[in-house]
């Protein structure tokens, strides 16, 4: 008998322990509750290298300034020309040249005849790369089939 008890007190423990253990939530609501403190976890870390990488860019931003200050503290300061402004003379206003325009290109009206089509379409039917049309030479001195 004294074995029935212990054996009782045993397993009431043990489902105490286990029915206490999780708080009676759900696997989902444990993943929920991981997944809050992770992210807060990470927040945290975040903004804690956010102001350690802000502090680094401010003290190196006030190392180059004072650095540029000094350099410019250092260079030697020009100064004005003694004449100063300058006086007008007796000339006048000065008069910019007129522009000079190209002389006109003269064209040959022959050139182009003999050929067979314009320089233009041969030059862009050579870039597409197809050949120059013979039909349309042959067409136009005569030729037949």
């Amino acid at each position: 008998m004294n074995k029935k008890l212990l054996l009782a007190g045993a397993l009431a423990v043990a489902g105490f322990f286990t029915l206490t253990a999780f708080d009676g939530k759900t696997l989902a609501q444990q993943k929920e509750e991981i997944a809050a403190a992770v992210t807060a976890k990470l927040e945290m870390l975040r903004t804690e290298k956010t102001a350690e990488c802000d502090t680094r860019v401010q003290e190196e931003s006030t190392t180059r300034i004072e650095a540029w200050k000094a350099e410019m503290a250092a260079a030697p300061v020009p100064t004005p020309s003694k004449g100063g402004t300058k006086k007008g003379g007796a000339k006048g206003p000065k008069v910019d040249p007129l522009p000079v325009t190209p002389p006109p290109v003269k064209v040959d009206p022959k050139q182009g005849k003999m050929e067979g089509g314009t320089k233009a379409e041969e030059k862009k039917s050579k870039m597409e790369g197809q050949a120059p049309n013979a039909d349309k030479k042959k067409a136009k001195m005569g030729g037949g089939n």
